[in-house]
């Protein structure tokens, strides 16, 4: 979206009985904009009540069941409380925007729509209602948001503005969340480039996230990672514990409630090493422990309920942080060699097992990169293509990374 809310103007700051009906520069029957609402899911932050108790919002599944009209499941977490719930979404009006406010070579449109999630489950239900925004652009015949700016100073998308309303008391409450950034938000958030939380809501939920921004104490701050990243919405998910003195570890539990229960494992780690946290099936929430230091890396097991090491990955060189290209649907990670001056780029597919016990991370080789010029090497160090001037003489899969990753 347009710096500082700019698009989603038109919809929220208009009276809701002016937003255009049925206006659509896109067919909504020609295309299945599933996609576009489950998008950004890690990155939603919201709110609930002129407090600016902190507000998640999770979806399960979105299913079309009309050109307009999409059915939502979920859940909601306002502060601690979670709750299922589930409603529709239905497509107001779709309509062109300016390709040069987002820095895009492509067509970039503004998808208008009403919302109605009902809780159906736990303590203190009630109903989500209101207008919602979503810029999106059409990538091989499918809708995509566009998130061209994302990191960018103001970035925000999928934009939620309305009321969560009691349905006991029939208490009204404003209740709005998006992508990075939060409509209506006030004086809560205090960040220019990204959001940041002004530190007096600390106690109305956002605890963790400033502690995971801003925390000096390392054992706060990775332990407020943890949370950050789980699967809050999940019974089953594991609830990690990170102890620094006198030994580092990770202590695995059950999951009690939005607490910890009972002991399942402990995990040692070397004195130098932070733990991170991390995507292992890109959902946006985090499923793997890796330790670069140790060169170990952990896998949950929903089956089991425990981690196990990935034994293979603990033969690859230069391991590094493990990004994701869905579109090559590999893993890849990279490293400067000081030494010699080059860039290198190592690639990994993700072998499931029968179990997450049985699981691998296979290396199938690598390239580098000095001075524009190129070489490709295979699982087993043998050169197969030497020195060229492009990465389109690269074999396939690496040209197109090196065109996914630097725009080439």
């Amino acid at each position: 979206m347009k710096k500082f809310f700019s698009t989603l103007a038109i919809l929220l700051f208009l009276p809701l009985s002016a937003i255009s009906q049925g206006k659509f520069a896109v067919n909504p029957e020609r295309y299945d904009f599933t996609g576009v609402f489950m998008a950004d899911s890690p990155f939603r932050l919201g709110i609930l009540g002129k407090e600016y108790k902190r507000l998640q919002i999770y979806y399960e599944s979105v299913t079309r069941q009309t050109p307009t009209a999409y059915t939502v499941k979920g859940y909601s977490n306002a502060a601690g409380n979670v709750c299922p719930f589930e409603g529709t979404l239905n497509i107001v009006s779709i309509t062109t925007q300016n390709p040069e406010d987002f820095d895009a070579d492509h067509n970039v449109y503004f998808l208008e729509a009403s919302y109605s999630f009902k809780e159906t489950g736990g303590t203190g239900i009630g109903t989500f209602s209101g207008k919602a925004g979503f810029d999106f652009w059409i990538s091989d015949n499918k809708p995509m948001i566009e998130d061209g700016m994302f990191g960018a100073d103001g970035y925000c998308n999928s934009q939620y503005e309305g009321f969560w309303t009691s349905d006991k008391t029939k208490v009204k409450k404003i209740a709005n969340w998006g992508s990075c950034r939060i409509p209506g938000s006030g004086d809560l958030d205090q960040g220019v480039g990204e959001f940041v939380p002004d530190e007096k809501y600390r106690s109305k939920g956002w605890a963790d996230y400033f502690n995971a921004i801003f925390s000096q104490n390392e054992e706060v701050q990775v332990n407020a990672n943890f949370r950050e990243q789980s699967k809050w919405w999940d019974k089953k998910a594991p609830v990690l514990v990170y102890k620094k003195a006198p030994k580092p570890v990770i202590n695995v539990y059950k999951k009690n409630g939005q607490a910890q229960g009972a002991l399942i494992q402990t995990l040692s780690l070397k004195v130098s090493e932070t733990p991170e946290y991390w995507d292992f099936n890109e959902d946006g929430y985090k499923e793997i422990i890796q330790l670069c230091d140790d060169g170990k890396l952990y896998v949950w097991s929903p089956k089991d309920g425990k981690f196990y090491n990935v034994p293979s990955y603990d033969f690859v060189k230069y391991k590094g942080y493990l990004t994701y290209k869905p579109e090559l649907q590999r893993y890849f990670t990279t490293h400067y060699d000081n030494s010699t001056q080059a860039h290198y780029f190592y690639m990994y597919r993700y072998r499931r097992g029968t179990d997450s016990s049985q699981d691998a991370i296979v290396y199938e080789g690598s390239i580098s990169e000095k001075d524009g010029i190129w070489s490709e090497y295979d699982k087993y160090g043998q050169t197969v293509h030497d020195k060229v001037n492009s990465p389109e003489k690269l074999s396939q899969i690496w040209s197109d990374y090196i065109r996914l990753t630097m725009a080439l």
